[in-house]
């Protein structure tokens, strides 16, 4: 790695310097600002507007059946934040993230399936699962399809409105005295005497005494300039958003092969596909058809609904199917938390708390997250 120097004039200096305006980004730069530590967000276009804003909110910790026992801890630690965050969100921004407590409910259709995923729920330890059968699946989600017999319903899971999530934590973030430079793209980080001293863009130089590379997937290219090659690759994902009209729906619908969330004004978002290592966000006749038609088996009245739109984001994959939050070996002061896959809205709060402690000090044991440390990444590639 070769060191840049510059005696270029700074724009602004900040303690931290975050780079992505993401959900993940917009959580780190409200921890880090709410530790009173001056902060600077880039963003190249406006908070939420990439994969952040292609997201549909789900807070699904034990739903997602992480097979990581680490990665389920971090998971839950981050769902159950969320009550006193959103009261502090709000407050600060002014900003509604559309909290719902309902809970998710994932259905099945014969009592070995039930089976299955209960001992599954209890293996995983699974703290907030309830056996409903078919009556109180009928009693409680009416409009479900006669074939259901019997589901699973989770308490504890909850769900936001992506965007508005991220721009409450932008606004929060800057309520708190952060600086967000929306329109703003980071070009490379600038190094001096193996320690990061600010960041060039395309509007100007930045200086700063720590950063955060949080940009998603253009964090690889950023990582890479400065030696750490931590690859990521997009996982296309689409998306549908539905009237129900008469018929709300009130719990989260978590299945195998689709999910539906019910949103404001009986709106109901069905996603999603999964298509790895597609960079366009068009969303096709075949994916829009499948959604629906896989909806449409668990609650006929998704038959009925209008239409309202569809969309497509590109989801950050990690090649070791994990993401990396911590400390960039080589340089001192540049820190990343990259590679949250579909799961970043509901691990952006422990990831934003944990990079705020990172930044003052503390180690990835000590904050039980070893195993998202670019050291095991290290290892397990040799």
């Amino acid at each position: 790695m070769s060191e840049t120097h510059t005696e270029t004039k700074a724009i602004a200096h900040a303690e931290c310097l975050v780079i992505g305006g993401g959900v993940i980004g917009s959580s780190i730069a409200y921890h880090v600002a709410k530790e009173g530590r001056s902060t600077i967000m880039l963003e190249r276009w406006i908070p939420g507007e990439g994969a952040s804003g292609a997201a549909v909110g789900m807070l699904a910790a034990e739903s997602e059946e992480f097979t990581d026992h680490e990665l389920a801890r971090f998971a839950r630690a981050s769902r159950d934040a969320f009550p006193e965050l959103v009261s502090d969100l709000e407050r600060l921004s002014g900003i509604s993230v559309q909290f719902r407590t309902e809970g998710f409910v994932t259905p099945f259709r014969s009592e070995a399936e039930g089976q299955e995923r209960w001992n599954a729920a209890k293996m995983r330890e699974d703290d907030c699962h309830v056996w409903w059968d078919a009556r109180e699946v009928a009693r409680r989600i009416p409009g479900l399809a006669d074939q259901v017999i019997g589901a699973i319903y989770r308490s504890k899971e909850t769900q936001v409105a992506p965007v508005q999530l991220c721009r409450a934590y932008a606004g929060a973030a800057a309520v708190l005295g952060a600086t967000i430079w929306s329109g703003t793209q980071a070009k490379e980080l600038v190094i001096q005497g193996g320690r990061v001293c600010g960041v060039r863009t395309d509007i100007g130089f930045f200086s700063c005494d720590q950063v955060v590379i949080a940009a998603g997937l253009d964090s690889s290219k950023l990582l890479g300039q400065i030696g750490f090659d931590y690859p990521l690759y997009p996982v296309k994902g689409e998306a549908v958003a539905v009237s129900l009209k008469d018929h709300p729906l009130d719990y989260t619908i978590y299945a195998d092969d689709v999910y539906l969330v019910p949103k404001q004004n009986n709106e109901l978002w069905i996603g999603a596909t999964s298509l790895p290592h597609q960079y366009d966000k068009e969303v096709t006749a075949g994916g829009l058809k499948g959604l629906l038609e896989r909806a449409s088996v668990w609650l006929p009245c998704v038959h009925e609904a209008s239409f309202i739109r569809a969309w497509a984001g590109l989801r950050p994959q990690a090649a070791a199917e994990r993401p990396f939050i911590g400390p960039v070996p080589g340089v001192e002061g540049a820190y990343a938390a990259v590679g949250h896959y579909r799961n970043g809205v509901l691990l952006s709060d422990a990831t934003g708390r944990a990079m705020a402690a990172m930044l003052k000090g503390a180690d990835v044991a000590e904050l039980g997250i070893s195993k998202f440390s670019s050291e095991l990444l290290k290892e397990e590639s040799l």
